[in-house]
């Protein structure tokens, strides 16, 4: 199902005119319109602390920064090789090269989730559940939208990642969940995915400026630890 993009969103949010179509979407897709009410809800929150006022858009440039990024990560090459951990084998990562994913994703992602994390920790608030970093995941194989990540501060200073996308079953292992480094040298597992809602805890040491990428790979029952290198979706975490 495609669902509306976030200038349609807002602007619903906001009561200004939307495409029909889109109107339509939203009365009848039970995610968009969660997302309009906490959109809105976010307004009235802002609004009521003294930030009342016009919403104003981020210059031009930034947005034709962002197309021009994606399409030129779109070029990376299929099938690569990307070594993961060092003295293990390296195996292929589907569809395109790591490296032009995270810049891609970066440009795509980073300058909006910014601002977004911000004005969550404002609405939300209080110490037993503040939003630290939020990622929106993709499906490497289609280039799809997957979910979202996202990492939580919990009032006793522990930080989780809260895992939110469509789980299905692999045929040929588990779904591990993974946090690296952006040198993909350094990478920590979380646990097993198991459902369409998942939350772990982060151990001490690892946080979102040094393990920035969110991973979910396909995880065979081999006696080997180490990252399988058969990722089937990723997101960058952005604070």
């Amino acid at each position: 199902m495609r669902h509306c993009d976030d200038e349609a969103l807002a602007a619903l949010a906001l009561g200004e005119p939307v495409d029909a179509s889109d109107a339509a979407h939203v009365a009848s897709c039970e995610r968009c319109a969660h997302e309009v009410a906490e959109l809105r809800d976010l307004q009235a929150t802002l609004v009521d602390a003294g930030a009342a006022g016009p919403l104003v858009a981020p210059p031009d440039g930034v947005w034709a920064a962002i197309d021009a990024q994606v399409a030129s990560e779109t070029e990376a090459a299929s099938g690569s090789v990307v070594p993961l951990t060092a003295g293990r084998r390296p195996r292929r990562v589907p569809d395109r090269t790591f490296a032009g994913w995270v810049v891609g994703a970066a440009a795509a992602v980073g300058v909006v989730i910014g601002g977004v994390g911000v004005a969550l920790a404002l609405r939300d608030g209080g110490p037993q559940q503040q939003l630290v970093a939020e990622a929106a995941l993709a499906d490497l194989a289609t280039e799809a939208d997957a979910g979202t990540a996202r990492v939580e501060r919990r009032d006793d200073g522990t930080e989780v990642l809260v895992v939110d996308t469509a789980y299905a079953p692999a045929d040929d292992g588990s779904l591990e969940v993974w946090l690296i480094d952006p040198e993909v040298v350094g990478m920590v597992s979380l646990g097993f995915l198991t459902g369409d809602h998942a939350e772990f805890e982060i151990p001490a040491g690892y946080d979102v400026a040094s393990f920035p990428i969110v991973d979910i790979s396909v995880e065979p029952a081999d006696g080997d630890p180490t990252h399988s290198g058969d990722s089937i979706t990723r997101g960058i975490l952005e604070g």
